[in-house]
């Protein structure tokens, strides 16, 4: 795809000017919206695709039924799976969650049995696991997935294990694996000469942004950059998805400012997938979405006339996190996110687009499917009315010291 990608003509200045005077910008790379030195923290096409190559040969898929497999505790007091040629398999959590939800129980409980308990209060009890929880673990899936008068154990499905002995899921046989060296290959297809950013995989799952370099956007649209979000996991811990967006610019430390997202492509991996169909699919919701309409930049920019109106930002960080149900871990994660966002840029932070912000950088700091979490979170956020901020802000106004002790754990009002 050779043809470039039309931009705005947009003269206005937004936030992140102050990344583009005052960082030096990798202009000389074809990248003139991102910091030379977060450029410097990407990977090329090459590097990534050598490591996921590598990463496939970790990879021993077994398809076979339950009947193959025995539930037991090894000599090391773990929870294994027996294969029938004598290996060991240790489920990870992900493993687990899917035995649990073929099984019908509860997989928080499976994987609670395996959870050594570090606790700092005196009221709680630390605690090492040992082989009786393994024994009860084992006992559970023997009267769950593995009872014989509940389940068919000829039917065969599709075990994803890797070399180092570790059982990474359980799937059903109608699950379509969509292997990462294809989406990669699709991805470089589509943006010939990007670069990977924020970028993180396994043999499993790969997640990231993809830049688009310059030389296949419009001279005329220089005011911004864009990127090609894109994940897959081969194990079905996420759908495959494609998500275009603009943007004003990445700064040193990878925080992207002024994003706006386009429509996202999601597709579930079960059944005959298509493959040709759906790597147009991909190619075209880029070259067709890129540039976002400038109505979707104003939509994020606005935010930042929703002010705090004299309410202390812990406290609306605070409500945000409750409304959003964010835990008290990663609500206090997000304080200190906001904290980050307010040295940098002050007179902005005070305002839902510094609350954004430290939600989406915040996200960038988790796992994958957190990562996404709190990215649709911020996108929620984006999206929210002048009426509801305002409702929002009186809400937080009424927490008190120690509502905000139950929302971050111990920090000043």
């Amino acid at each position: 795809m050779n043809e470039k990608i039309l931009g705005q003509n947009k003269s206005d200045s937004y936030d992140g000017d102050f990344i583009l005077r005052g960082q030096k910008v990798a202009s000389e790379q074809n990248f003139r919206n991102v910091s030379k030195s977060w450029y410097d923290k990407c990977q090329t096409y090459d590097t990534v695709m050598d490591q996921v190559a590598e990463d496939q040969n970790k990879i021993k898929d077994i398809r076979a039924p339950l009947s193959d497999f025995t539930p037991m505790v090894n000599e090391d007091n773990q929870a294994v799976l027996r294969y029938k040629d004598g290996r060991e398999l240790i489920p990870t959590d992900h493993a687990l969650k899917n035995m649990a939800v073929a099984g019908r129980t509860s997989d928080w409980f499976l994987r609670d049995l395996r959870d050594t308990k570090n606790h700092q209060t005196k009221d709680e009890i630390s605690f090492k696991r040992d082989r009786g929880d393994a024994e009860l673990l084992v006992h559970c899936l023997k009267e769950t997935l593995w009872r014989k008068d509940r389940f068919d154990h000829d039917v065969e499905r599709l075990w994803r294990t890797w070399n180092n002995g570790t059982l990474r899921a359980m799937l059903s046989n109608k699950y379509a694996i969509v292997n990462n060296q294809w989406v990669m290959e699709i991805v470089r297809e589509a943006i010939p000469g990007g670069m990977l950013s924020h970028w993180r995989g396994d043999a499993d799952n790969i997640f990231g942004n993809v830049l688009i370099p310059d030389s296949i956007r419009e001279e005329d649209d220089s005011d911004y950059g864009g990127m090609l979000s894109v994940g897959n996991s081969e194990i079905g811990m996420r759908r495959i998805s494609s998500c275009p967006s603009v943007f004003r610019a990445i700064c040193m430390n990878g925080m992207i400012w002024d994003q706006e997202k386009g429509k996202e492509i999601r597709q579930v991996h079960r059944g005959e997938l298509d493959l040709l169909f759906l790597g147009q699919q991909i190619k075209a919701n880029l070259t067709n979405q890129i540039p976002l309409i400038n109505n979707g930049i104003d939509l994020l920019l606005k935010l930042r006339d929703f002010r705090n109106e004299g309410v202390s930002m812990s406290r609306i960080v605070g409500q945000v996190c409750s409304d959003n149900k964010i835990t008290k871990k990663q609500s206090y994660g997000v304080l200190k996110s906001f904290l980050v966002e307010k040295g940098e840029v002050d007179t902005l932070a005070n305002s839902a687009f510094g609350v954004v912000n430290a939600i989406t950088r915040f996200g960038q700091t988790l796992g994958d499917s957190d990562w996404v979490k709190f990215d649709e979170i911020g996108g929620k956020i984006a999206n929210i009315t002048e009426s509801k901020w305002n409702a929002t802000v009186q809400r937080a106004k009424s927490l008190d010291e120690k509502d905000l002790e139950k929302l971050f754990g111990s920090i000043a009002a």
